[in-house]
């Protein structure tokens, strides 16, 4: 590609403050998509969107938590907001590393909320914006520990 696409609409990146998120992030810019990346962390977030800047197309951090019972609603929601939307990107999750006995419970489900739970949601409320669009994609991003 010799540059950015006119056009190409709106993604959403989620996990977009740090790895293979943060990369998929400057991937689509560069081939001209709008951005709206998803992070925990405010200060990432802004960093990246600074980096971004000279790609000409729009970036909006949102700051969210897809760990929380309201983080998925809040993102598909803002999402609804902006336009042409032409695609998802789940990126956001973690892994717990030990013996299973002796990990935190609480941990483990929250890594299941993450990695599970809020994907299905958050496509769930995403694919219906694609469906009265008439296009849209999903890319969901797993480790192998998923």
């Amino acid at each position: 590609m010799n540059g950015p696409a006119k056009d190409s609409g709106w993604a959403v990146v989620t996990g977009a403050s740090s790895g293979i998120g943060r990369e998929f992030a400057k991937s689509l810019a560069a081939r001209g998509h709008s951005l709206l990346i998803v992070a925990r962390r405010r200060d990432r977030l802004d960093e990246l969107a600074g980096e971004l800047a000279s790609t000409g197309v729009q970036i909006e951090p949102l700051v969210a938590d897809l760990e929380s019972p309201d983080g998925p609603a809040a993102v598909a929601g803002r999402a609804a907001q902006l336009g042409k939307l032409s695609l998802l990107v789940n990126c956001a999750g973690f892994g717990t590393f030990g013996r299973f006995t002796e990990l935190p419970l609480e941990k483990l489900l929250g890594e299941i909320r993450l990695n599970i739970a809020s994907t299905v949601e958050l496509t769930h409320r995403v694919v219906p914006i694609f469906k009265k669009q008439g296009s849209g994609a999903v890319i969901n991003v797993g480790s192998s520990l998923g």
